[in-house]
């Protein structure tokens, strides 16, 4: 099973990929996914996180507050840091058991859906890896739009990334998102045949 890895910046259009692969009967495992799911309340992960960034985070329902969250960590290297502490090993083991479900069941390639693939140094656990990216301006547009952030917020968050032109450079394919959908879908579908046939 050929084992690659699916990134982008944020905001480039890596979800509309993602949905475009799993059409085309390819199995993705959803890094962020995972972590949504472990921290939902009475995930053993949910409590490490509360206890350790206080009630504040959370929502009157008791869920956690993405966006205080993301207030906290993008303004906080240290805190940032922690909280990756505290998802990565769930995280990791969740994703070992997900892609041998796909092995077992014969798929010939698997995508894991990683943000931070280059920023971590993941690229070395794949067979390949593919990186969506698109024109810096549309970027920034598509995420102040997204997130309703301001100019400075999604500066900021995109600063915490490692910039768009770099990634193009160490990813082994690039599909470029800055057109529209049935452009994608063209891009990925000759992907696909490409990583089935090598």
């Amino acid at each position: 099973m050929k084992w690659t890895g699916l990134t982008g910046g944020i905001a480039t259009g890596k979800s509309a990929a993602k949905k475009l692969i799993e059409s085309l009967g390819i199995p993705v495992i959803d890094a962020d996914q995972i972590s949504h799911k472990l921290s939902e309340p009475g995930q053993e992960t949910y409590s490490k996180i509360v206890s350790h960034f206080g009630n504040s985070i959370l929502n009157p329902d008791l869920s956690i507050d993405r966006k205080k969250l993301g207030q906290i960590i993008f303004s906080n290297e240290q805190s940032k840091l922690q909280l990756e502490a505290i998802l990565h090993p769930p995280i990791q083991a969740e994703v070992r058991r997900q892609r041998e479900i796909h092995k077992q069941a014969g798929a010939k390639i698997c995508f894991y859906d990683v943000p931070l693939l280059f920023e971590k140094n993941l690229w070395r656990d794949f067979d390949a890896t593919v990186l969506i990216w698109c024109s810096p301006s549309i970027q920034l547009d598509r995420l102040m739009k997204r997130n309703n952030l301001t100019l400075e917020e999604a500066v900021l968050r995109i600063g915490n990334q490692i910039p768009l032109i770099d990634k193009v450079k160490m990813a082994n394919y690039c599909i470029d998102n800055s057109g529209d959908l049935s452009d994608l879908e063209k891009q990925l579908q000759k992907l696909v045949e490409k990583l089935a046939s090598t």
